[in-house]
């Protein structure tokens, strides 16, 4: 499997693949898509990426946590920490860690997850394997945006999830 497989699957289901490697590119990689207040889940590379964020920036960060949770349908974006990518679908997964970070997953209109770039070409046996680990045993494999077409075959986006959803394969130097 290859990333370049991975970038296809993803542009196919209508994901975004980004690159970041080192804290610097993940906070570039960020303000490319913050145009929206940015929930974070709670993890050492966001808050190391957080604490970089430009000024103007500052002012739209949360980090959730059980008391600080946006409610659904919010015109925010979602950053959270993925378990891995398997280009032959085109998949990320989503574990969860917290429930807050699984439930973030569900409500914003733009969701960047972040995988481990030495997790970003699973086979899906590596997939399967890494999903069998899963402490709480809940984990989510996100094929592109959220979309449905139930009434009159009339495609929507976002309507059980975000419409648009950006990928960034992460390596810390």
């Amino acid at each position: 499997m290859s990333l370049e497989l991975l970038r296809q699957r993803l542009t196919e289901a209508g994901a975004f693949l980004v690159q970041a490697q080192g804290p610097l590119q993940l906070v570039h990689a960020l303000t490319l898509f913050a145009d929206h207040p940015l929930y974070l889940e709670d993890h050492p590379w966001l808050r190391s990426a957080a604490s970089l964020l430009p000024e103007e920036f500052s002012a739209q960060i949360s980090f959730i946590s059980p008391t600080v949770f946006p409610a659904p349908a919010l015109d925010i974006t979602a950053v959270t920490i993925g378990l891995g990518a398997v280009p032959e679908t085109g998949s990320v997964l989503l574990g969860s860690r917290s429930p807050q970070a699984f439930a973030l997953s569900l409500c914003p209109r733009r969701h960047i997850i972040i995988i481990p770039a030495d997790r970003s070409v699973l086979t899906m046996a590596a997939a399967l394997a890494v999903t069998a680990r899963e402490p709480s045993g809940l984990v989510t494999w996100v094929t592109g945006p959220s979309r449905t077409a139930d009434i009159e075959k009339v495609l929507v986006l976002g309507a059980q999830g975000a419409s648009e959803l950006i990928i960034i394969l992460y390596q810390e130097k």
